[in-house]
Parts: C-alpha cells; sequence; structure tokens
C-alpha cells in the first residue's frame, strides 16, 4: 500500500487459493466480466443493437427499463469504436486507487460508495429528463475517474506519479477541466454531466466519512447546531425564570405591605401559577 490510513472494516470478502479477494478487486472482476460479455454479444447482434439496450437513455428508463440505471457502466464504447485503451488503463486507476480507497473507508462503506457512483448519476440525469432530453451515456470512465476524485480527497496532497510533480488534487482538477473541454466541444452534455455527478458524489461521500480534515465535518456541524439550540433554550429558560421569580417577588413584598385583598387578577393568576409549578418540582424530587 502507498498511503497508511486503515478503516478497522479493511478485510478480504473472501479467500480463494489462499489469496484475500478484496472488494475493489471483485469490482474490478465485475468490470472486466461485463466488458467480455458485451464483446460477445456486440460479436453476435451487432454494435449498435448493443449499446442501444445497454445505454443510460432517460425516455426509455421512465418507459420502466430501470436496467439501464446501471448497465450502462457495461464498457467503454471508444474500446470498440476507435480501438482506444483508455478501458485498459482505467481499470488499472481503479486497481491502485481504488484499493488506497476502499482501505481508507473499509469494505462495506466501498462497496455502498461504488453504488453510489453508479446509481446516483443515473438517477440524477434521469430525473433531468422531466424537463429535457439527454443524449444517452454509454461508458464506465466516470465512474472510475469518480474513484480517484475520491482518492484525491482522502489525500489531496500526495503525489500519485514519480513521473508528473503534481498532487492528487490538482491533478484531479486538470483532468476534471481536460474532460469538461472535450466533452463540450462534442456537444456531449451528458457525459459533462455524468462526470461532474460522479465526482460530486465521490467527493461528498468521502467527507461524510470523514475524509478532509479527519472528523466527520457534517455530524460536527450538526452537532455544533444542536448544542447552539440546546443553549438558546436554556438561556432562554433562565431569562424567563428570573423575570418571573422578580415578578413573584414584587407580588410577595406587596403583599406584605398591603395584604392579599390588594392585589388584582394578573397577580392573582401569576401568584396561583407559581405555587402550582413549586408543587410540581417538589413532586419530582420526592424519591419513588
Amino acid at each position: 500500500m502507498l498511503y497508511h490510513e486503515q478503516s478497522d472494516d479493511y478485510r478480504p470478502l473472501f479467500w480463494m487459493q489462499g489469496r484475500p479477494i478484496y472488494a475493489n478487486t471483485l469490482i474490478i472482476v465485475g468490470h472486466i466480466l461485463a466488458f467480455v460479455v458485451s464483446a460477445l454479444c456486440i460479436s453476435a447482434y451487432g454494435y449498435s443493437n448493443v449499446a442501444s439496450n445497454l445505454a443510460l437513455s432517460t425516455p426509455e428508463i421512465w418507459r420502466g427499463q430501470v436496467w439501464r440505471l446501471f448497465s450502462y457502466v457495461a464498457f467503454d464504447p471508444y474500446f470498440f469504436q476507435s480501438r482506444s485503451l483508455w478501458f485498459l488503463i482505467s481499470l488499472i486507476l481503479l486497481y491502485f486507487f481504488g484499493r488506497e480507497v476502499e482501505q481508507f473507508v473499509g469494505r462495506r462503506n466501498y462497496l455502498k460508495f461504488y453504488a453510489a457512483l453508479i446509481i446516483v448519476p443515473a438517477v440524477l440525469l434521469s430525473l433531468l429528463g422531466l424537463v429535457m432530453v439527454p443524449q444517452a451515456y454509454l461508458n464506465c470512465g466516470d465512474v472510475i475517474f469518480g474513484v480517484f476524485v475520491a482518492f484525491a480527497t482522502i489525500y489531496p496532497g500526495a503525489m500519485p506519479s514519480f513521473w508528473i510533480p503534481l498532487s492528487a488534487r490538482v491533478l484531479m482538477w486538470i483532468l476534471l477541466g481536460i474532460s469538461t473541454l472535450i466533452d463540450l466541444a462534442g456537444h456531449d452534455y451528458s457525459s459533462i454531466f455524468i462526470l461532474w455527478a460522479c465526482s460530486g458524489v465521490a467527493y461528498f461521500s468521502m467527507r461524510l466519512i470523514g475524509a478532509g480534515h479527519g472528523s466527520n465535518w457534517l455530524m460536527n456541524w450538526l452537532e455544533e447546531r444542536r448544542s447552539e439550540r440546546l443553549a438558546r433554550r436554556h438561556n432562554l429558560k433562565v431569562v424567563q425564570d428570573r423575570k418571573a421569580t422578580e415578578s413573584i417577588d414584587a407580588i410577595l413584598e406587596k403583599i406584605s405591605k398591603h395584604g392579599v385583598g390588594s392585589l388584582d387578577a394578573r397577580e392573582r393568576a401569576a401568584l396561583e401559577e407559581a405555587r402550582a409549578n413549586l408543587l410540581k418540582r417538589d413532586q419530582r424530587s420526592l424519591p419513588r
């Protein structure tokens, strides 16, 4: 391992022939199997038929084809269209950076995180399809890039390459910018949406788990807000009790000088309320 932050839940899912199989390894095997099956189906039915049935198409999803919410990551279309090797490079990056993220968050959180990387952007794009019709999307590269964003969130100052003297955070922003400009030039707005959605899911998932400043910032923020509310309520109650005490003291002083008959209706009601509160307090203090 390159880095050493480790979750208590970082354990193999199972063992195979004496070798540990981690969640990230299983995800890589899943991508490879999906790629092989897709290649066989393309050979049998043609690329356009397979791609049209797997792509993330919002009109088809709203017609009930919900498998598209995850089938769109089955393969990288550029591999078959232009013999691009980005799919292989993506799997290598997933191997190196995915295991570091899994080591930090643990196997359960990592599996939930990777599922969120696939499902959440797809659902958001489908919701966007209610107001406009985005282009169909088919690629696994942006989801895998989300794992690198998670790595850069956990270890922003890390140098992931000995040949590129850039920190993970700087490299992440450079790659985000380049990919966005390429897709913008090709008017591929669905790819831009998925890219940034995956990046957002990765960033906020890691921050929720505790990356960033070494603490669970959201839980701390919520606890601070809760403490402030309780403090305000306590201060308000103290002020109210002080005012009530001062009011009763004034009433008792009036009684001592002029007698009970000098009290008006409002003062009598306040005195009776104070007596009732005192009785309740005494009853709560009695042992049961």
